[in-house]
């Protein structure tokens, strides 16, 4: 990445899913669904999540991770969306790192369509490439918008005893599953940079540690493929 904001959380989390390119934020909140906790399409056993369709795929966590649950909900009124949460803890069972897992379709009373080409980068995990944005947030905890993907994935973590860090890494990871681009699944990754005694302002392209994002960047990274193992469902 070569070029960093000191951004809100609120910024990251419109960006988060493509349905944000279908109306204005504030209007299309108002028409996402209450999430559901049960019935949900995909499972989890132990630290592997299995979808057995869009993508028919399984996705396997290092130890160091637990699972803490899901959720379903339409967003926006317009994409069938299901979120998976998978959390590691600091030894005061603060929030470390989390990869929150999001499956997302839009449903069949629409002809939008998930375009990332403003994503110029890319990541290789196993058979599968993601379209990849990086970069270090400051956590703005007032900033979020109702009824987006971002606040509700927010809520869930609140109703189980997190929030996010301060100061985070973030990547988001985009794969389309199929020609259609109507179809997705997105992997949020965060890792708290308090361990480096960094903030997103010092890694800003004008911060006082800006030489260093590249370093932070690459493990960063290196920790996402370190912990997470994809691999393709053949059933």
């Amino acid at each position: 990445m070569k070029k960093l904001w000191r951004i809100g959380l609120t910024l990251i989390l419109l960006a988060f899913s493509g349905c944000d390119q279908a109306a204005d934020e504030q209007d299309r909140g108002s028409l996402t669904t209450d999430p559901v906790y049960t019935g949900l399409l995909r499972s989890v056993s132990e630290n592997t999540l299995f979808s057995a369709g869009d993508p028919s795929i399984s996705l396997q966590f290092d130890s160091s991770f637990g699972y803490i649950g899901g959720q379903q909900f339409v967003l926006y009124g317009v994409a069938d969306t299901e979120q998976h949460f998978f959390v590691e803890t600091t030894a005061d069972n603060k929030l470390q790192s989390l990869y929150w897992v999001q499956f997302e379709a839009y449903l069949p009373d629409n002809s939008y369509q998930y375009d990332y080409e403003g994503s110029p980068a890319r990541l290789q995990l196993g058979d599968y490439t993601f379209f990849l944005d990086t970069s270090a947030v400051h956590s703005n905890p007032n900033g979020r918008s109702s009824g987006s993907d971002g606040s509700l994935a927010r809520q869930f973590l609140l109703s189980k005893g997190y929030t996010f860090p301060e100061e985070f890494a973030y990547a988001r990871l985009v794969y389309l599953t199929d020609a259609s681009r109507r179809k997705e699944l997105m992997i949020i990754f965060i890792d708290n940079l308090a361990p480096l005694g960094l903030s997103a302002s010092d890694l800003n392209e004008d911060g006082l540690e800006a030489q260093r994002w590249p370093e932070v960047e690459k493990n960063f990274l290196e920790k996402i493929r370190r912990t997470l193992t994809l691999t393709a469902d053949q059933n």
